[in-house]
């Protein structure tokens, strides 16, 4: 029987990843309202196999599943020849126990063939990666801990205006402490035209120097450098 889950969403986002955030882009961001009244620290726990195709990780007691569903490429301004890209992602969050069948997609995603027909509800997320990895020993779990901070960036107004004012795009800058020191920089939206357009208010007049300290990526791009041992700044 499918699981439904508790919460679900479907975005376009652009993310990029950053060795320090850029002097500039901080200043502008900072001047946009916050989403919410304070940072969020958390701890986010990636389920990784080398060849997943699903986002999977741990958040306190859910488990959340990221899908890519769709992507565009896209000019970061009118008159610059560095194309990057939106992507769509769906979002699903699930309470455990996790149904037999959420396992199945699960272990799909991971690249895992084996998971017994079986197999009762996993009750929590301890007997989760218990099952995982009892099934494959190419299972990792990569805790990542970061600093999140979300701002609503107007698009219909200029960078200053109220948060009421226009199409509010939601801007995130996290700074992650491991397994690497780095920052990532995330614009999303449901619309892509709005995400389009957001990339452009925030990075059009950007020192192209900035460009190229930036590296253009997802988080199950970026987990993948971090699940290899490798970094995504050497």
């Amino acid at each position: 029987m499918k699981q439904v889950p508790k919460f679900s969403e479907k975005l376009w986002e652009w993310r990029s990843f950053n060795k320090t955030f850029h002097k500039y882009l901080s200043d502008m961001i900072q001047e946009l309202p916050d989403k919410f009244d304070r940072p969020t620290k958390m701890t986010d726990n990636y389920v990784w196999t080398p060849d997943c195709s699903l986002n999977i990780k741990l958040r306190e007691e859910d488990l959340k599943i990221k899908e890519l569903k769709s992507s565009k490429s896209c000019h970061m301004d009118d008159t610059s020849a560095n194309i990057t890209y939106v992507e769509q992602w769906t979002t699903e969050v699930f309470s455990f126990p996790i149904s037999t069948f959420l396992m199945k997609r699960i272990g799909k995603g991971l690249n895992i063939s084996n998971i017994p027909e079986s197999v009762p509800p996993v009750e929590d997320k301890e007997r989760f990666i218990a099952l995982l990895q009892s099934q494959s020993n190419s299972v990792r779990v990569l805790s990542i801990s970061k600093q999140r901070e979300q701002t609503l960036l107007p698009i219909d107004e200029n960078l200053k205006a109220n948060k009421e004012l226009g199409e509010l795009v939601t801007v995130e800058i996290s700074h992650l402490t491991g397994p690497e020191d780095v920052y990532t920089l995330c614009i999303e939206h449901s619309s892509i035209d709005k995400v389009i357009a957001a990339i452009s208010k925030i990075m059009g007049d950007t020192d192209k120097k900035i460009y190229r300290g930036m590296v253009f990526m997802n988080y199950l791009q970026a987990v993948k450098v971090w699940g290899l041992g490798k970094k995504i700044f050497d």
